[in-house]
This record gives structure tokens, sequence and C-alpha cells, in this order.
């Protein structure tokens, strides 16, 4: 089992490893506004139990949001359904940037 937050420099060595689901669980406009290439998007309001019937409960998932606010609460809900391996990225897009070449453009509300 992994911890259910890990700090964006840790993170980011899984972001390539397909045993990894990387989600980015902002709304639709945070997302298109900009976002970590190939990552999988299901806003947080329109999130269900039933978006993770095809995983395993083994699954390793990373959750990403703006700040890790909302992906931490996402985290801890997969933790509850079973989902052993869920972790918060903490500081979400936030931290990503301060690690990034490049940083993704982030819609400040």
């Amino acid at each position: 089992m992994f911890p259910l937050e890990m700090v964006a420099k840790d993170a980011v060595a899984f972001l390539h490893d397909p045993s990894w689901v990387w989600l980015d669980v902002r709304e639709d406009e945070e997302f298109s506004f900009g976002h970590i290439p190939s990552i999988k998007h299901i806003p947080m309001s329109a999130l269900t139990p039933r978006d993770f019937d095809s995983y395993s409960k083994d699954q390793k998932f990373m959750i990403v949001c703006r700040s890790g606010s909302r992906s931490g609460r996402v985290a801890h809900s997969l933790r509850s359904m079973g989902f052993v391996n869920a972790c918060n990225f903490s500081g979400g897009m936030f931290a990503y940037n301060s690690l990034a070449e490049k940083p993704i453009p982030v819609l400040m509300h």
C-alpha cells in the first residue's frame, strides 16, 4: 500500500509508469485551461463509484487537482471504497509546476 499523499518530487517518478492511473479531478474549465499531458480527466463533481468499476482494488491511482484539496478528498474516498493504492498528489498543479521545465497554466478563481 502506498501512502495516502505523495509529494510532487516523489510522485512525478510515476508519471510515465503504465501501472499507474493519473486522474485530474479539476472541473472542465480548469482542465481545458491546462493539464498534464495524457492524464485521465473526470471532474470531482461528476465522479461516481461506477467510474472505477473496471479497475482492480490494487490499481495505483495518482489523483491531481489545483492545490491538493479536492484530490485529497477523492483519494480518501477511493481508499474507503477499497482502492488501497489511491494517492493524493500533494500540492496539486501548483506543486507540479514548481518542478516542471515548462509550467502548465493553472486557472485561478
